[in-house]
């Protein structure tokens, strides 16, 4: 419909409600007329017609394409919301399998520690144990080493003892003749 023609149905319309008001008859407009309260009913009743008739002759195509232009917006909206719920929900499920797969490698990191530190107290522990033998070894060696140093200042000792002694009773003891006998039983020994 042009423009002309709602200008021209408005002009009709206000004609009739100007005409339809100046027939009513003056005796309507008194207060205390007993026909009042349904004639203000009746009124109310034209003036909503007249309203609805006139809105649907010159407002139900704007209204019309106000409501599919707010339908297709709502339309394009939900679809993008619908394609940032997807993309959101996507995204979740990524974030979801990276924390499972962080826990798995984070498992399989605390097990491999674990048996590093097992394997590293493990040697650790043989290290301390051939520390122990060699110093238990090296032990032993010093004390055999001490005693054979013991029994050589021992047999030293006896040695010198044994010497005084004979030094002390020889001269008495031994006579001429067995100094002879030592001096040739010694070169006995040395011809043989």
């Amino acid at each position: 419909m042009r423009l002309t023609e709602k200008a021209g149905v408005l002009c009709v319309t206000t004609l009739f409600v100007g005409f339809f008001m100046m027939a009513l008859p003056i005796s309507a407009l008194a207060a205390d007329a007993p026909w009042r309260p349904t004639y203000d009913v009746a009124m109310r009743w034209v003036n909503f017609i007249i309203l609805v008739a006139v809105i649907v002759k010159y407002a139900r195509e704007p209204i019309k394409d106000f409501l599919n232009l707010q339908k297709s917006d709502i339309v394009s909206e939900i679809g993008e919301l619908t394609t940032e719920k997807d993309r959101i929900i996507g995204e979740i499920k990524a974030l979801t399998q990276k924390g499972i797969e962080n826990r798995v490698h984070f498992q399989e990191l605390k097990d491999r520690l674990i048996a590093q530190g097992e394997t590293r107290k493990q040697q650790i522990v043989e290290q301390a144990r051939q520390q122990s033998a060699i110093m238990l070894e090296e032990t032993r060696r010093k004390m055999e080493n001490r005693i054979v140093q013991a029994k050589a200042s021992l047999k030293m000792e006896l040695l010198d003892m044994a010497i005084d002694q004979a030094k002390a009773k020889l001269p008495g003891v031994m006579t001429a003749g067995d100094n002879q006998q030592l001096l040739d039983d010694y070169l006995r020994s040395l011809r043989a």
